[in-house]
């Protein structure tokens, strides 16, 4: 069987667009999702859900269901057959940044308030990070590997490199994986109470240097799938997975090894340097930090564009929002850089296949 993994379908669920196409060229027309102290998704896309399916989403939280509707996108957009044909071969992986934390806060304040006999059930059942993997897995019938990672601000790039190598390892023949995390006024006031709540005017990537995030949310769920797998389904690749690489870098009080430690992951990653790099940067002091590890990578030279500065940080989403874009940008290798302040760092070097390109985002 071929190493080779590429993906066939990406779902994406963003502030400002609800398919990969529309979110690349609105971002390209410098398009920026602003609602209020953060960037939400007005109308997560439920109805692609099937009705069949729909039995469980009254009882979901925010980020299961925006995991949901992604996962479904990517399914359609991939033309993956339900009920999967052999779903023992078919894994997930998800990655999250903020996981069940809105759960827990929705949970423990009413426990807090008025004691044990206010413990709700439903939401209990939500206060594990792995609910979303849990109920995506339920609903499209999967029952190959599945895992929930935690990798902060890379847990989308992460969630991206794990499914490519339970492919490669023959662990399964497809893996939905992606990233989601979601936005409520608990977060935002959490944020303003520890003074890292930001304006899109304060976050303008390697130009501002603040610390703190312009909160957004979102998810982004492709499919994976070995190159042989989609060959013999008539499946059509969008992209390639070239490389990957995680690491953990905890010295964030010295940027020299924390610059080594990111270049280190990112020189794993690739193959050959990029021509265009997706970067986490959004106008804080580890910009320079991301800007000197691309540099020392080899990937200085690369034109670098920032998501983030038109999307908001969207956490455990944001890497993989930056993936999904891969198909639709002009270039040959396109390097996702993923950097967490608390420590994470991952990177995915993709290939687009061509057959989606359009005008990349500025």
């Amino acid at each position: 069987m071929s190493a080779d993994v590429v993906i066939t379908g990406c779902g994406v669920v963003s502030p400002l667009a609800c398919s990969a196409a529309e979110l690349a060229g609105r971002l390209a027309a410098g398009e920026q999702a602003v609602d209020g102290d953060g960037a939400r998704v007005a109308e997560i896309p439920l109805t692609v859900v099937p009705a069949a399916a729909r039995s469980r989403i009254g009882r979901l939280d925010r980020v299961c269901r925006l995991t949901l509707a992604a996962a479904y996108l990517a399914v359609d957009d991939a033309a993956l057959p339900l009920p999967l044909a052999v779903p023992e071969r078919v894994g997930l992986v998800f990655g999250t940044g903020l996981g069940c934390l809105l759960s827990d806060a929705e949970f423990y304040e009413k426990v807090v308030a008025q004691g044990a006999p206010a413990a709700s059930p439903r939401a209990f059942a939500y206060t594990v990070s792995s609910a979303a993997a849990g109920e995506v897995s339920i609903a499209l019938g999967i029952h190959g590997p599945n895992a929930t990672l935690h990798m902060g601000m890379a847990a989308g790039a992460g969630a991206l490199g794990h499914a490519a190598d339970l492919i490669r390892l023959g662990r399964a023949d497809v893996v939905i994986a992606g990233g989601a995390d979601a936005l409520d006024t608990a977060l935002v006031e959490a944020l303003r109470a520890m003074r890292l709540l930001k304006t899109p005017a304060r976050s303008r990537p390697f130009t501002d240097a603040v610390p703190g995030v312009w909160p957004g949310e979102g998810a982004a769920i492709a499919v994976l799938e070995s190159a042989d797998h989609a060959a013999a389904r008539g499946a059509p690749a969008i992209a390639r997975v070239l490389a990957h690489a995680a690491g953990f870098e905890p010295t964030l009080t010295g940027r020299t090894r924390v610059a080594d430690g990111i270049a280190g992951v990112l020189r794993q990653a690739m193959t050959a340097p990029p021509d265009l790099v997706l970067a986490s940067a959004q106008g804080t002091p580890l910009d320079a930090v991301e800007a000197a590890a691309l540099t020392a990578a080899g990937a200085g030279a690369a034109p670098v564009i920032a998501p983030k500065a038109q999307l908001g940080d969207a956490f455990g989403a944001s890497s993989a929002l930056a993936a999904a874009l891969a198909p639709y940008l002009a270039a040959r290798r396109v390097l996702v850089s993923a950097v967490c302040p608390a420590g994470s760092v991952g990177a995915v070097l993709l290939e687009p296949l061509g057959a989606r390109l359009a005008r990349p985002p500025r």
